[in-house]
């Protein structure tokens, strides 16, 4: 399996946890978040017609994100964190497209993000 598709918008972090007491967790999301992942999802899927990917993969993800005219910075080292960027992604092709059956499957990611013109994602999906 070897999947390329690229995703335009703005990336989208999937929070961790919360803990608001007595043993309860809820979700510490993104509003934009579920809309983010659809479109990951329908991206993938016009790309291949494979559900339920049962090996391990690597997969490399390209985060880019409009450089605000006020920054100066030339890379960018302010959240959203790319970590919680690759969470999104992970669960977009296992839970919302179902191309792989978990993301634990996923055993080595390649992530990076960066200013461009065009904010959005390019995602590959490789069979390791």
């Amino acid at each position: 399996m070897n999947i390329q598709f690229a995703v335009v918008g703005v990336p989208v972090p999937q929070g961790s946890m919360k803990h608001i007491g007595n043993g309860r967790l809820i979700p510490n999301n993104d509003k934009k978040l579920k809309d983010w992942r659809k479109v990951i999802a329908k991206s993938a899927l016009e790309q291949t017609d494979v559900r339920g990917y049962s090996d391990g993969l690597r997969v490399t993800a390209f985060f880019v994100f409009e450089k605000p005219k006020s920054v100066k910075r030339d890379r960018p080292t302010v959240p959203p964190d790319l970590d919680k960027l690759c969470r999104a992604v992970g669960d977009a092709i296992s839970i919302d497209a179902n191309i792989i059956n978990d993301d634990s499957q996923i055993i080595e990611w390649n992530a990076k993000k960066e200013y461009g013109a065009v904010a959005g994602c390019f995602i590959t999906l490789e069979k390791i």
